[in-house]
């Protein structure tokens, strides 16, 4: 791979970066503050009602999903960027064929070919 390619995947594997960084900060900054509505509901003198709870425990439970997957891609993204640095990047994970430009414009993390990804799938 050129290194001017090579440069342009990396600019774009580091802004994924900060951007996935962000979420998490986001995320981050909006568990430490209840709603408008949760205050309330708070200061009132009324038990909370067990669908009311159940809802809480829902939107925590796909809150923490969504920190998963953020972590996930996190992840991803920088195992590209340290192969970058190894000089590995853009080659098969499983075979070492070079991954086509196409499919690494489309995921610039992936980490197979095309044919051994779908050989993964088929198992």
């Amino acid at each position: 791979m050129r290194s001017a390619e090579l440069e342009r995947f990396r600019k774009r594997l580091d802004a994924e970066e900060q951007r996935l960084l962000e979420e998490l900060r986001d995320i981050a900054g909006n568990r430490g503050r209840g709603s408008e509505a949760e205050v309330v509901m708070e200061m009132s003198g009324y038990d909370d009602h067990p669908a009311d709870m159940a809802s809480e425990t829902f939107q925590k439970e796909k809150d923490q999903a969504v920190v998963e997957g953020i972590q996930n891609s996190l992840a991803r993204v920088r195992n590209a960027l340290a192969k970058i640095r190894r000089g590995t990047y853009g080659k098969c994970d499983t075979c070492g064929t070079p991954i086509s430009h196409k499919r690494l414009r489309a995921l610039p993390y992936a980490t197979l070919c095309v044919e051994c990804q779908g050989r993964r799938e088929n198992i």
